[in-house]
């Protein structure tokens, strides 16, 4: 096998090196050289390292000099300019300004937001009017055309901003309306003590329970338990239908899944516990009221009332001018109303 002239195949590696920087041992390994002996004769020369750390320095030097310059804006590159622009423009999408609203319906739409009640809003905004006059006055500016738009382009801000989108929260409705709450406490009717004894005779778990049994009736003066029904008593076991006791209808018996296991609907309705002098309860959220508001967000149910005129058009009133009556009149008035 002839000797690989060094020479020339380190002259090929530092013109390939200058175009694409790859190392000796890459080089040496894409040629089929053993690194191992090539290293000695294919490695980057003195020179090119000395041009390299020059290089280096002076990228240095120029860093700092520009940082001691103060940034100017046309320095800044024009993606940068584009992105901080966008970002700009998507926290100012929405404002109150760009649908020429005044200041009381300003502070409607705002208070609205807060808990979508028209009439709360309305009070809360500055409005003047009370009780049934309230509620009308503000229906009134809700389905102003300016309002309402601005309202409905909020609303859509605030699912874009937060990701809340109609389609997830009615998800999370039907999540707990249809949840299996067996998924998180169950009744269950499980053996007792005589079931699965020998000869249907009690039953023990161990005999260190037997022990113990025994010890508390000696103390109480009373004569020992017996064994004959054997050990091994294990609680969730169904019940035997033979069973002479419990007639094969077992001992009923409460039952908590962990609920750190729970998962989907059966996650989304629980809503914690609560332990109390009668032991511990589970929580769960209303599917009752749950199903409801997916039938109200389905328009299954209808509890809108609107009070109309004739034809559906608006209520007519008649207002009565009784400020030419005397005092005395105003009273006989009153009596005969009263009758």
């Amino acid at each position: 096998m002839a000797k690989p002239d060094w020479g020339m195949l380190q002259q090929q590696f530092l013109a390939e090196h200058a175009i694409t920087g790859i190392s000796p041992k890459e080089w040496c390994e894409s040629q089929g050289l053993k690194y191992s002996t090539a290293r000695r004769y294919i490695k980057i020369s003195s020179a090119q390292n000395a041009q390299k750390t020059a290089h280096k320095k002076l990228r240095t030097a120029q860093k700092k000099e520009s940082a001691k310059e103060p940034m100017r804006n046309s320095d800044i590159p024009t993606a940068q300019s584009n992105e901080s622009s966008n970002v700009h423009d998507d926290e100012n999408t929405f404002s109150l300004r760009n649908y020429g609203l005044t200041e009381l319906q300003a502070k409607f739409v705002n208070e609205y937001l807060i808990d979508l009640n028209r009439t709360a809003a309305y009070k809360r905004a500055g409005g003047k009017c009370e009780g049934n006059t309230a509620y009308a006055s503000a229906s009134r500016m809700y389905r102003n055309v300016k309002v309402n738009r601005a309202i409905t382009d909020a609303l859509a801000e605030r699912e874009r901003r937060t990701e809340i989108t109609q389609d997830a929260v009615l998800k999370m409705w039907w999540d707990i309306a249809t949840a299996d709450v067996n998924e998180l406490t169950e009744y269950r009717r499980l053996c007792c003590r005589h079931c699965w004894g020998f000869g249907f005779n009690y039953q023990w778990r161990d005999s260190i329970e037997f022990e113990d049994a025994i010890k508390k009736a000696l103390t109480a003066n009373k004569p020992p338990p017996q064994d004959v029904g054997g050990y091994g008593y294990d609680e969730t076991l169904d019940p035997n239908p033979d069973c002479p006791r419990c007639n094969g209808a077992g001992i009923g018996r409460a039952y908590f899944h962990d609920t750190r296991d729970l998962t989907g609907p059966a996650r989304r309705v629980f809503a914690g516990v609560k332990e109390g002098k009668f032991g511990v309860e589970v929580i769960t959220r209303n599917q009752d009221e749950a199903l409801k508001m997916v039938a109200q967000h389905l328009g299954m149910l209808k509890n809108k009332t609107e009070l109309t005129g004739a034809d559906g058009g608006p209520i007519q009133t008649t207002g009565i001018d009784l400020s030419h009556l005397s005092f005395e009149q105003l009273l006989q008035l009153r009596k005969k109303g009263e009758k």
